[in-house]
């Protein structure tokens, strides 16, 4: 078996930072992607500990075929390279949240080259998951079929414009990211802790469209049970803030969860069925329109 087969589209590294200690312990010595995490299951309906390995995966996801047969899997590639200086910045970002906990400075500053792999992160975790490659290939599909052309190359097509989207010209999400205020929200309690999705970028305006690029939408993306990126508003703002508040907590949780297509995935199996209560099903067309185009993503 091909071991570019099984491709996450919520990164291994990034799931571990969403296990407990036991979880941690029941695994020492072997690959996170072997730690088990509690997933709530839309399809099952019901909370599951898998490992990591077993959870949010899709065969070939971002590979295709060659004409000779064989599999490519340079975007794959890519973006394996991509998680594993993400996985080091947020590991600093986690001594940093640890520091602050304990001395309580008045400022603690954050290196611009930990916020841009970070970012690096988000901006392909955009892009990646089940739903948009499978869109993508349809709509290649259907451009081949109209040029009364095979449709084979669909899949390498889709792949090419996952690749290149969103990183030059109107539509530079990097950039617009890049402009944005930046805070790390902190909670430093066992019983207050952020969950993540399947979908982990989620957006919200009150008074208006959620684009990146429209003032007041608030973006927020979950890096560990502990810490979160909340981003609002062009400037350069860059900071650590330590979140008490356990209503607001469980209301930006309930939020989020509404966005997943597949999965919950969190610490505790019992705030998982909690929160998956209070959504009941979650609108899988609301959650797509928040990660599709880069024209969409912006407006």
């Amino acid at each position: 078996m091909s071991k570019n087969k099984n491709q996450h589209y919520v990164p291994a590294f990034y799931l571990y930072n969403f296990t407990n200690q036991t979880q941690r312990a029941e695994s020492f010595g072997k690959a996170k992607r072997d730690t088990k995490i509690y997933h709530y299951d839309f399809n099952k309906g019901c909370v599951r500990e898998r490992p990591i390995e077993k959870v949010a995966i899709e065969s070939y996801l971002l590979s295709y075929k060659n004409s000779d047969d064989v599999y490519n899997h340079d975007l794959d590639n890519e973006i394996q390279n991509v998680e594993n200086v993400a996985s080091k910045a947020i590991s600093e970002l986690n001594d940093i949240f640890l520091y602050a906990l304990k001395k309580k400075p008045n400022h603690v500053k954050i290196k611009n080259s930990v916020m841009d792999s970070i970012l690096e992160l988000l901006y392909w975790q955009m892009k990646r998951h089940p739903d948009i490659v499978t869109e993508l290939e349809k709509e290649c599909e259907q451009y081949l079929l109209e040029k009364e052309e095979s449709p084979q190359e669909a899949k390498r097509m889709a792949i090419e414009v996952i690749k290149n989207s969103g990183r030059h010209g109107q539509f530079d999400i990097k950039n617009e990211l890049n402009k944005k205020n930046k805070i790390i929200l902190c909670t430093s309690s066992e019983q207050s802790h952020f969950i993540t999705t399947d979908k982990p970028f989620v957006r919200m305006n009150k008074t208006g469209g959620n684009g990146i690029a429209i003032l007041g939408t608030e973006m927020y993306y979950p890096l560990t049970s502990n810490m979160l990126l909340f981003m609002q508003d062009n400037g350069n703002r860059k900071e650590l803030r330590l979140e008490k508040d356990r209503k607001f907590l469980r209301e930006f949780n309930t939020y989020m969860a509404r966005f997943a297509s597949n999965y919950l995935f969190g610490k505790s199996d019992l705030y998982l069925k909690r929160i998956a209560k209070n959504i009941g099903q979650p609108g899988n067309s609301a959650g797509a329109r928040q990660s599709l185009a880069p024209a969409e993503i912006f407006v």
